[in-house]
């Protein structure tokens, strides 16, 4: 674990570091896609300004109700601290931009949720690669040959390890395995547009189910075991059937270019 970097007597956190680089990967990849969604230039930065804003004001409010007893003296929920942030308060955050930016420019809402899937998946990772070097984010103790030694977050000085499931590897790994897979899918199908934000978030919230139960959260039981579960399951079902509707609807357009 790397949690600092050193560079000409300066230092920064890897976490955050790792948090910048895919901002502006997600931001780098993003620019053409949504160009051919028509968006004009200065639509684009305000979008994608206006997304970062929301997913961190989204992700430390959604923090603070899920894990309230997080804060208090050494940490506030309105601190510019790079800590204290729930991933799908962000995504959730982001979601009241981007409809209101696609109906000021008069974009296509679903092709706007396509062109940003993919630089998305792939921020995600970076931004998991900096939680493993920060050791935030891990799992429950292990005694798996594939566990990893963190400082145990009880013991500062000594740094006494435990071996715990790398969780942020994992979800890094599915992410990953998920992009090629949900690109396959949306072409086997012939799904229309959406169909690329709507399989791959149908994946995502899955991966997310699957290593909930290896993460080790200080949330309430009644978060861990219901409303998370819960988010995951609703986002599944609504994402198979908006993705069902795209290839239905692809191909009812299809046929009537045919018969036209």
């Amino acid at each position: 674990m790397i949690r600092e970097l050193t560079f000409l007597g300066l230092s920064i956190s890897t976490y955050s570091l790792m948090a910048y680089i895919a901002a502006v990967t997600c931001a780098a990849m993003s620019w053409k896609p949504l160009r051919r969604c028509g968006l004009p230039r200065a639509g684009i930065i305000i979008l994608l300004s206006l997304m970062c804003v929301a997913f961190l004001v989204g992700a430390r409010l959604w923090n603070v109700v899920v894990n309230p007893d997080s804060y208090g003296e050494n940490l506030h929920w309105y601190t510019f601290r790079m800590k204290g942030f729930s991933m799908y308060g962000g995504i959730f955050g982001s979601f009241i931009v981007i409809p209101v930016v696609a109906l000021i420019t008069r974009t296509d809402l679903v092709k706007i949720l396509d062109a940003l899937t993919i630089p998305a998946a792939v921020a995600f990772c970076i931004a998991r690669v900096g939680c493993f070097l920060n050791g935030c984010c891990a799992g429950k103790i292990t005694d798996l040959p594939w566990g990893v030694h963190f400082p145990s977050s009880n013991d500062s000085a000594l740094e006494t390890l435990v071996t715990v499931h790398p969780t942020q590897l994992y979800e890094l790994a599915m992410a990953l395995i998920g992009v090629p897979l949900c690109l396959w899918l949306v072409k086997l199908f012939r799904s229309g547009a959406g169909g690329r934000f709507f399989i791959y978030g149908v994946w995502f919230s899955t991966m997310r189910l699957v290593v909930l139960p290896f993460r080790s959260l200080s949330y309430s039981l009644l978060v861990r075991e219901l409303i998370y579960p819960l988010i995951y399951y609703v986002l599944i079902v609504i994402g198979i059937f908006l993705f069902v509707c795209s290839c239905r609807k692809e191909r009812a357009e299809n046929s009537g270019k045919a018969a036209g």
